[in-house]
């Protein structure tokens, strides 16, 4: 989700059908809350002299649960998952968390969904905004194979992701016909799930087009980050029209090919703040190594994204 509509989001979630439960910069009064609410879990402070807030906002539609929440401060959060399915929302800021032994990064745009028994592991970027849906367990078939709890792709899980949002606005704005987006959710993640089983048969040619469309055009833009290219210029390396790339794109992640080129420039730069041998150069320089322009509105879309500003990436690495 590009940085814009993830900010019209958030503003859309400031109704009064979210009540604040929490409100508070107290680790342990934060800790005890969520303790409340999870049962058996650990957490940790990642780094005890920054400052610390969180701010929790809940409501409910019919059977759903909705719970906003705002935070500042790093932290380490072990739990299980206990009664019900949860789809968790980043919304500014990362997680990275690991789901039974295996390892996922959730950015703004993407889901996790974790199901009862799931063993969780996660760490919070500095700043961290979301939304995490609580889904009836009648909701939710369960699956009969492995099933990945990344939503980041792909026409059945951005419908699940859109779902999803559509509800929790529905449920902060108290909108007229809000049951039927929760209706409209579960379809949206039986539909998902049930195209990941054995027997769901093959996939099109069609979508199978589409989606090495858009890897072949991630490729071709990873490669020339730090140059200028347009809609125009990705067409004719790859021999597709502009209107069939643009399409591939939206079915496929949600956004332009220019948005995820943004994307994919954040990730660059987050990758050479990381790198120690790149210490010497100025962030400015490092932006524009990676395509983007050094500016404050850079800044600012680094942070939305990765939940810290650029020069906290670089002093807060491992």
């Amino acid at each position: 989700m590009p940085p814009r509509q993830s900010r019209t989001l958030l503003h859309q979630l400031q109704g009064d059908g979210l009540t604040t439960v929490l409100h508070t910069q107290d680790f342990g009064c934060w800790d005890n809350a969520v303790a409340s609410t999870l049962g058996h879990h650990s957490s940790d402070l990642l780094q005890a002299r920054e400052p610390f807030a969180a701010h929790f906002r809940v409501g409910q539609l019919g059977e759903y649960g909705v719970l906003h929440l705002q935070g500042r401060g790093r932290l380490r959060l072990r739990r299980q998952q206990c009664g019900h399915s949860v789809l968790w929302l980043p919304l500014r800021g990362m997680t990275q968390e690991c789901v039974n032994g295996q390892t996922w990064l959730a950015e703004p745009g993407m889901g996790l969904l974790f199901h009862p028994g799931d063993a969780m592991d996660s760490e919070t970027s500095e700043e961290l905004e979301g939304l995490s849906i609580l889904i009836p367990p009648d909701r939710l078939p369960a699956p009969t194979g492995p099933l990945h709890p990344l939503l980041a792709r792909g026409p059945l899980q951005l419908a699940v992701l859109a779902r999803a949002r559509q509800l929790a606005m529905a449920t902060a704005r108290r909108s007229a016909g809000a049951m039927q987006l929760a209706d409209q959710l579960s379809e949206a993640l039986r539909a998902w799930i049930d195209a990941q089983q054995p027997s769901a048969g093959r996939e099109r040619i069609t979508a199978r087009r589409r989606r090495r469309t858009v890897e072949e055009a991630r490729r071709w833009m990873a490669a020339r980050l730090p140059e200028r290219f347009g809609v125009q210029e990705i067409s004719r390396a790859l021999q597709v029209s502009s209107r069939q790339l643009q399409y591939s794109f939206l079915q496929e992640l949600g956004h332009s090919p220019m948005a995820e080129a943004k994307r994919l420039r954040l990730q660059r730069l987050r990758s050479l703040l990381l790198d120690r041998d790149q210490d010497q150069r100025p962030v400015a320089e490092l932006m524009r190594a990676s395509g983007l322009i050094a500016s404050g509105v850079t800044s600012a879309d680094y942070r939305h994204w990765c939940g810290e500003p650029p020069r906290g990436t670089r002093l807060r690495r491992p």
